[in-house]
């Protein structure tokens, strides 16, 4: 269990092996820039400076995504990778604002260097995917996100199958779902929002809107599928950037090792909101999940 509201703002988190938010579900989701406001408020100005430091933990697996996916983009393309100096140059800068941070300061220009450097990348990838299929075909768009997300499958089938207690597991699929909505800052504000829903079977977290597809989806810059396909869910218009959740998080964990990691309804229309649904144990999760991506739940 993370410990909780009562022990601070982070504490040592095992299954990371580094510190994370405290609290419920609930109280994970609320956005990390809310909890720093209010530590500020409260007169625990040391919370809320560790709290700025987390932030880039919370942000870092996407930056380090969108770095290798645009590399690897770039070169199934055959064309230079487009500026990441640029990026890595904004990382750096967001990393030094965030150390620097002391109580007192305003928040609000901390926060805006990831957004601009978080959407940029973001765009870059949504651009080159683009670029992809235009050669390629939406047919080749399930291939393309296995092989952008190799070491993504590999870490999933060696981290949440049969071998591992699915309460762990689930535990784990939430927390950094969690965590990484806050660094993809979703939601109406912008700030990282995330709606927990609990339920006896299951526990559901709606983006609204999601900040990566979602945000791709509502600006109606990059394309859609025409088609249905069974990586992405076999219903046309998913955002090409929102396959990659099916792949990594539904199709291949079933093809895998039988049991899709989380349950993804993605948006199919600008606006929209997603979520994301862990279930308590992988025999509740319904046919329907499994026949969306063209597969049948197993007996049993």
């Amino acid at each position: 269990m993370i410990a909780g509201r009562a022990d601070g703002e982070l504490a040592d988190w095992a299954p990371l092996g580094r510190p994370v938010r405290t609290g419920t579900w609930a109280e994970q989701a609320e956005p990390t820039p809310a909890r720093i406001e209010r530590a500020m408020a409260d007169g625990r100005g040391d919370e809320a400076r560790a709290l700025v430091r987390h932030l880039p933990v919370e942000a870092e697996e996407i930056h380090d995504l969108y770095t290798a996916w645009s590399a690897r983009l770039a070169e199934l393309l055959g064309v230079a990778d487009p500026d990441p100096a640029g990026h890595e140059a904004a990382w750096l800068a967001w990393l030094e604002a965030c150390d620097a941070w002391m109580p007192g300061d305003p928040l609000e220009p901390v926060l805006a260097q990831w957004h601009a450097a978080h959407d940029r990348h973001l765009q870059q990838v949504a651009d080159l995917i683009d670029l992809v299929i235009e050669q390629r075909g939406e047919a080749f768009l399930g291939e393309l996100w296995a092989d952008l997300q190799a070491d993504g499958i590999a870490f999933y089938r060696a981290t949440y199958g049969p071998d591992h207690p699915w309460p762990a597991s689930s535990e784990r699929l939430i927390q950094v779902a969690i965590e990484g909505m806050h660094g993809h800052l979703g939601g109406p504000a912008r700030l990282g929002e995330v709606e927990v829903a609990e339920y006896e079977d299951r526990v559901a977290l709606t983006f609204s809107t999601c900040g990566s597809g979602g945000r791709i989806l509502s600006a109606e810059t990059n394309g859609v599928l025409a088609d249905a396909h069974d990586f992405a869910w076999s219903t046309p218009g998913i955002c090409r950037y929102c396959v990659h959740c099916c792949v990594l998080q539904q199709l291949t964990p079933i093809d895998d090792f039988g049991y899709p990691a989380r349950v993804i309804d993605p948006p199919t229309r600008p606006g929209q909101s997603c979520t994301w649904t862990v279930y308590r144990d992988p025999s509740l999760v319904p046919a329907e999940a499994y026949e969306r991506v063209g597969r049948r739940k197993p007996d049993g």
